[in-house]
C-alpha cells in the first residue's frame, strides 16, 4: 500500500492532489473565508475566461509551439463586438453581427500565424509576440481611445451574467469547451495528428501528416477560443476598451505550466489545461484574501512557473527512467574501465 501511496504521488495526478491539499491546509488555517459559497463562484467566474483560452492554447502547445496574442486577440474580439452591438443599441442583430465579425478576425489572424509559422519559417514566440502588439495597437482604432459601456439586460448581458440552473453561464460555457475539446484531442484522428507533429514533425511529415495544414487549424483553434474569452470578459465586466484581458496570456501561460502541460510539444491534455487554470484562479485568490500586492502577487506567479517547470522536468525523467547525472556518469566510466579492460588482454588470455 505504501509502495501505491508513494507512486500516486510521484504521479502528476499525485503531485496536483498534494498541491491543492497544502493549499487548502493553508487557507483553512489563515482565511476560512476561502472555502464559502460566494468565493468558490468568484474563483470559477475568473478561471473561465482564461480557462476557455487554455483550451484553445493547448492546440498550439501541442505542436510545439506558442500563442502569446491570447490576450490582445480576446481584448480585439470584445471591442470588435461591443462597437457592432453599441451602433444597434445592444440588440440581437447587431451583437450577433458583432460576434460573427470577432470570430471572423480571430480566423484570420490565425490563419496568418499559421502561415508565418510553417511557410515562412519563423518561431511561434516570435510571431505572437508581434501580433500581440499589433492588436493592441488596432484597438483604439475602433473605439476611438474610449471605453464602451453596456446598456440593457439583453445577449450581451445574459452572455456574463446569466445563471441557468444557478450555475453561472460562463462556467457552463467553459467546461462545454473543455468536453470538446477534449473529445477532438483524445477521440479524432486530428487530435493524434497534432500530437504527432509535437512530438516530431518531420517523421509525422513523412508518413502523409499534412503538418502544414493542422498547424493552421490549431492556431485559429487559439484565437478562436480567445475571441470567446473575450466576449464573456466585456459581458462579465458589462465594458470594453483597451485595457480587456490585457495580459492574460500570463494567466494562460501559468495554466498550461502548473497543469502539467510540456512546452516542447506533443505531450498535455485537457485535463491538464482545466486543471492549470484552476490552480492558477485559487493561488490568485489565494493571495488576495491575504491582501498580498498586486505587484508581489506577479513576483510569486513567476516562482510559481519557474518551481512548476522544475518538477515538470523531475517528473519527465523520472517517468523516463533516468537517473541522476552523478549515477549515468558512474556507470559510464565502468563501462570505459571494462572496454579498457578488455582491450589490454594479451593474445594468449583471450586464447585460454
Amino acid at each position: 500500500m505504501n509502495s501505491k501511496i508513494k507512486q500516486f504521488i510521484g504521479g502528476q495526478w499525485g503531485q496536483r492532489v498534494l498541491i491543492l491539499l497544502i493549499i487548502f491546509i493553508v487557507m483553512a488555517i489563515f482565511e476560512p473565508k476561502f472555502f464559502t459559497t460566494g468565493n468558490a463562484s468568484s474563483i470559477l467566474l475568473a478561471i473561465s475566461v482564461y480557462g476557455i483560452m487554455a483550451c484553445g492554447m493547448l492546440f498550439v502547445v501541442l505542436i510545439g509551439g506558442l500563442d502569446l496574442s491570447v490576450g490582445s486577440m480576446a481584448g480585439l474580439s470584445a471591442v470588435i463586438i461591443s462597437v457592432f452591438a453599441s451602433r444597434d443599441n445592444f440588440g440581437l442583430g447587431g451583437c450577433m453581427l458583432g460576434l460573427l465579425a470577432a470570430l471572423a478576425a480571430a480566423i484570420f489572424v490565425g490563419y496568418i500565424h499559421g502561415v508565418l509559422v510553417t511557410h515562412i519559417g519563423m518561431q511561434s514566440f516570435v510571431v505572437t509576440l508581434a501580433t500581440k502588439y499589433v492588436l493592441y495597437g488596432i484597438v483604439p482604432t475602433f473605439t476611438g481611445g474610449a471605453f464602451i459601456y453596456f446598456q440593457g439586460t439583453g445577449f450581451m448581458f445574459q452572455v456574463g451574467n446569466a445563471r441557468p440552473l444557478g450555475i453561472p453561464l460562463p462556467i457552463i460555457i467553459f467546461l462545454l469547451i473543455a468536453v470538446i475539446c477534449g473529445i477532438v484531442l483524445s477521440r479524432t484522428t486530428f487530435g493524434r495528428r497534432l500530437y504527432a507533429i509535437g512530438g516530431n514533425p518531420t517523421a509525422s511529415a513523412l508518413v502523409g501528416v499534412r503538418v502544414f495544414r493542422d498547424t493552421k487549424i490549431a492556431y485559429i483553434v487559439s484565437c478562436v477560443t480567445s475571441a470567446i474569452g473575450g466576449l464573456i470578459l466585456c459581458s462579465m465586466n458589462m465594458v470594453a476598451g483597451q485595457t480587456t484581458a490585457n495580459n492574460y496570456e500570463g494567466n494562460v501561460l501559468l495554466a498550461m505550466i502548473v497543469g502539467g502541460i510540456n512546452l516542447a510539444g506533443g505531450e498535455g491534455g485537457i485535463s491538464g489545461a482545466v486543471f492549470g487554470a484552476l490552480l492558477a484562479g485559487i493561488i490568485t485568490n489565494l493571495m488576495t484574501l491575504l491582501g498580498v500586492s498586486a505587484d508581489f502577487q506577479k513576483f510569486v506567479q513567476g516562482m510559481i512557473i519557474l518551481a512548476a517547470v522544475i518538477l515538470n522536468v523531475y517528473t519527465s525523467r523520472r517517468s523516463a527512467g533516468l537517473g541522476s547525472l552523478r549515477r549515468r556518469r558512474r556507470k559510464h566510466k565502468a563501462e570505459e574501465t571494462d572496454a579498457a579492460r578488455k582491450t589490454a588482454e594479451t593474445p594468449q588470455e583471450k586464447a585460454g
